[in-house]
């Protein structure tokens, strides 16, 4: 049988981004995941599909400043 979720370090290092990242994109509701009691959980499968929507970075990206 197929796994079918995984957790926030196996998360963490299919990303290759670190945990106060993937906080920060789950806080701003950024990033598909569950939450199963006190636990997060993240579908393999519809993070690849959130990675491939966001080919460009432009959601990762801060906003442009203007100069002072």
């Amino acid at each position: 049988m197929k796994k079918r979720f995984i957790s926030y370090t196996e998360t963490a290092q299919f990303l290759g981004l670190s945990r106060p990242t993937i906080d920060r994109l789950i806080a701003r509701g950024e990033i598909p995941s569950y939450k199963i009691g006190k636990r997060r959980i993240f579908d393999p499968e519809e993070l690849i599909e959130w990675v491939k929507s966001h080919r460009d970075g432009e959601s990762m990206k801060k906003p442009k400043r203007g100069k002072r």
